[in-house]
């Protein structure tokens, strides 16, 4: 009897196991659309023993002598080129089933350490990919407003609270612009996501920078989708998980993009939320997610069966634990 019983309760919590992954696996092209082209802000974090490397893809329409970009980041930043495949890399590799030296080729840049301009400090220029980017640092909100207007970001007076906040804590910024002679000459108009970059820098804490998009959100709010990798599955407030898999360097053959940033084997969480303006006050910080929430991976604890099931594994336990002090 004893035996049935077991046998009931592995049945039971396998079928519910399944049942989702069989369904998760159609409309290729609608879940294509969904993780490349929806998205407003698309990122990958790889956090590594106090160094991230964060790269973003971002949405923009418009003409591309009118693109200004800036990123607040909290420590010394060091930017590289990435292909745009990168992220179609990762919707393939973050589909079920999950798949059976660093070469990022930073440029030094143009270093001009002595350049500063009441309260901004000019640390480099450099050209990444399309890019034509600037290092900077304030001491004053008000001069980084004035610069970056004198500079052609146009960026709104509203924004010195928020660039206040970056200037306190002594981040860096990066400041960019399309630069690229046949993007130029064209007058290219972009509308959708444009060329990714990335950045890498020191950090104690895994870090998206989220709180500087609220100049820039639209009403219906920005939908953010996030690939992290790290020792520890991670997370978010609010954060839907779509996937979380331990990933090596053998399984990324397939993946030649990926396979030059991930030299060893990682945690891979991937994670979206869409936020309103009013939720986008803080940067984001993801944090290793407690033991006791991976059950919610396994068993829906909202469902009726999902709690018979914990009810009943609490029960189990309860009898093993009482036999052993007996």
């Amino acid at each position: 009897m004893k035996r049935i019983f077991y046998l009931i309760l592995i049945f039971i919590m396998v079928t519910f196991y399944l049942t989702p992954i069989s369904l998760a696996d159609g409309g290729l092209f609608t879940q294509l659309y969904r993780d490349i082209y929806e998205p407003n802000q698309l990122a990958m974090i790889v956090f590594d023993d106090m160094v991230e490397k964060i790269i973003f893809q971002i949405d923009y329409e418009g003409d591309a002598e009118d693109f200004a970009w800036v990123i607040p980041v909290p420590g010394y930043p060091k930017l590289f080129s990435v292909e745009d495949d990168i992220f179609y890399e990762l919707h393939k590799l973050t589909q079920p089933p999950p798949p059976s030296s660093f070469g990022c080729g930073w440029g030094a840049g143009v270093q001009t350490p002595g350049l500063e301009d009441e309260g901004v400090h000019v640390w480099e220029e450099n050209q990444v990919g399309i890019y034509h980017t600037i290092t900077l640092s304030a001491t004053d909100p008000n001069s980084l407003v004035m610069w970056l207007n004198d500079n052609g970001y146009a960026f709104p007076a509203e924004g010195q609270e928020i660039l206040d906040y970056y200037v306190q804590q002594n981040w860096f910024f990066v400041a960019m612009k399309i630069q690229h002679e046949e993007t130029m000459n064209n007058s290219e108009n972009y509308s959708g996501a444009i060329q990714p970059i990335g950045i890498m820098f020191f950090s104690d804490e895994m870090i998206y920078p989220l709180k500087i998009s609220t100049l820039s959100v639209p009403s219906w709010g920005t939908e953010v989708l996030i690939y992290a990798f790290s020792d520890e599955r991670v997370t978010f407030p609010g954060a839907a998980e779509e996937y979380n898999a331990i990933v090596t360097p053998d399984q990324l053959k397939e993946y030649p993009i990926l396979q030059g940033l991930i030299d060893e084997t990682f945690v891979l969480t991937k994670l979206r939320k869409n936020f309103s303006a009013e939720e986008m006050d803080e940067d984001l910080i993801l944090l290793p997610v407690p033991k006791y929430i991976a059950l919610g991976n396994i068993i829906d604890l909202n469902s009726p069966v999902g709690q018979f099931i914990l009810i009943v594994g609490i029960f189990i336990f309860v009898l093993k634990t009482k036999k052993k002090n007996i």
